[in-house]
């Protein structure tokens, strides 16, 4: 078996091999070529099989990030998914939500090619840029047609089956902006501690100063907004991270990252991915504001009847808000790896942003 060099944490080649017999006894590992991308462990795997060579993808859940109950979602829901939609997704060949002896839940797939553009979507061409957010605005009416649920929460699996938990850690609400002012507040409380992720910050509180006059504004904002569609599946982290695209078309290969998704307003989705696939500081108003259009004109017309009328806008615009409170909170994890000068950036672009609305 050939192997790139462990990196902390990792899970060693003994057991991944053992994890990929778990859910196919018949299977031998003959390469394992570890992401350096993510939280958990994922891998892309070699294997030789009774009918001959493969290439799968192998995940487990080896971070704090994302608990089991949510964990054991994701190969349901890529399941689910590809089943009754277009959009592109992995085959899931197996998966075990426990095991005595490995890191779970874990699951293998099938791999699928395809580059990640990850900080580095102005490398694709004018065309290919503008089919990436086309093709998200159909994905994610697609996946919102497949509601509604029976309440607002975070999806996970209870007795097996896909449900939206209901515990401490993760309760229904029958009212989205209830759920969504709890979720600011979760994170405006890590901003005023100095960040979900203190020891990854090169200078934490950074955004302590704006809490007290976010939370003013987020409450009043918040409940003040037109009533909620009814929720359904929301892949609020639809970003170029977790897609796979064609370097030369744009076409999307495969969407990632199913592990944990919520039950919440559609109209949120919506903020969610135009404030991560949309850069106005590097592309412009002018070049973003034809993006945004691309995007919203896919989405309509891929669900019929559906508008982007006067309260639906309303509530994006709040929902950006809480989009760029969550990103203030993350920039620690987010962009670990830059220099203090781009963390330094990042935060000017942020406080410009929640300027507007203080």
């Amino acid at each position: 078996m050939t192997s790139q060099s462990p990196v902390d944490g990792d899970v060693s080649d003994a057991a991944v091999g053992g994890m990929v017999r778990a859910i196919e006894p018949d299977w031998t590992v003959e390469s394992v070529d570890r992401s350096d991308h993510g939280t958990d462990f994922v891998a892309t795997l070699g294997v030789r099989s009774p009918d001959g060579s493969r290439l799968v993808v192998l995940k487990a859940t080896t971070a704090d990030f994302v608990p089991p109950e949510i964990a054991r979602s994701e190969p349901r829901l890529l399941e689910l998914i590809g089943r009754t939609t277009e959009i592109p997704v992995s085959s899931v060949v197996g998966y075990r939500d426990r095991h005595g002896e490995y890191p779970a839940p874990f699951y293998l797939a099938d791999h699928v090619g395809g580059d990640n553009f990850e900080g580095r979507p102005g490398e694709l061409s004018a065309g290919a840029r503008e089919r990436v957010v086309r093709e998200a605005g159909r994905n994610l009416a697609e996946l919102h047609d497949l509601g509604p649920l029976p309440a607002v929460g975070r999806v996970g699996v209870r007795d097996g089956e896909l449900a939206v938990l209901d515990a401490d850690a993760h309760p229904r609400y029958a009212d989205f902006r209830e759920w969504l002012v709890d979720d600011c507040e979760e994170a405006l409380d890590g901003i005023a501690d100095g960040g979900w992720y203190p020891d990854r910050a090169d200078e934490p509180g950074r955004f302590a100063d704006l809490v007290p006059d976010l939370r003013e504004r987020v409450r009043e904002l918040i409940s003040g907004l037109p009533a909620p569609e009814a929720p359904t599946y929301c892949h609020w982290d639809y970003r170029y991270g977790n897609l796979l695209v064609d370097p030369e078309t744009g076409a999307t290969r495969a969407v990632l990252d199913w592990a944990n998704l919520l039950s919440g307003d559609p109209a949120y989705n919506l903020a969610t991915a135009e404030s991560h696939l949309l850069r106005p500081e590097d592309d412009g108003e002018r070049r973003t504001a034809a993006l945004r259009a691309a995007f919203r004109r896919a989405y309509a017309d891929r669900r019929d009847g559906w508008a982007f009328d006067a309260a639906v806008e309303e509530r994006i615009d709040a929902y950006r808000l809480a989009c760029r409170i969550d990103a203030m909170a993350c920039l620690p994890l987010w962009h670990e790896d830059a220099t203090p000068t781009e963390r330094d950036e990042r935060a000017a672009e942020h406080r410009a942003f929640v300027s507007r609305y203080l």
